[in-house]
């Protein structure tokens, strides 16, 4: 069986997918609810923002670099934390995950 801490890191590594997945199996563990719901909301709002940086004429491709940059800096950043039993609260992604996305799985 798998322990929370590995839920948890797995949710932030397979983006909103693993993060959908582990919202819907996990029941119980708070720890791993909120990290899974927390992926979901950070990877499906970089996925959009990502799309919505490539339209922009000349200077996309360069923001997009940076931007994929900053939200691998984020995950890998999340990824530790999980890894040491710390579940990090994002500013507003973490209150979106929090209050909406992880009661839609209950």
């Amino acid at each position: 069986m798998i322990n929370s801490r590995s839920k948890a890191v797995l949710s932030y590594v397979g983006l909103y997918f693993s993060g959908i997945l582990f919202l819907a199996a996990e029941k119980k563990d708070e720890f791993v609810r909120k990290s899974a719901a927390q992926s979901v909301v950070l990877s499906l709002t970089a996925l959009l923002f990502r799309n919505f940086l490539v339209l922009i004429p000349i200077l996309g491709a360069g923001l997009t670099v940076l931007f994929d940059i900053i939200f691998v800096v984020v995950l890998v950043f999340l990824i530790v934390k999980a890894a040491n039993s710390i579940y990090f609260k994002l500013p507003i992604i973490g209150e979106i995950s929090e209050n909406y996305v992880e009661n839609w799985f209950k």
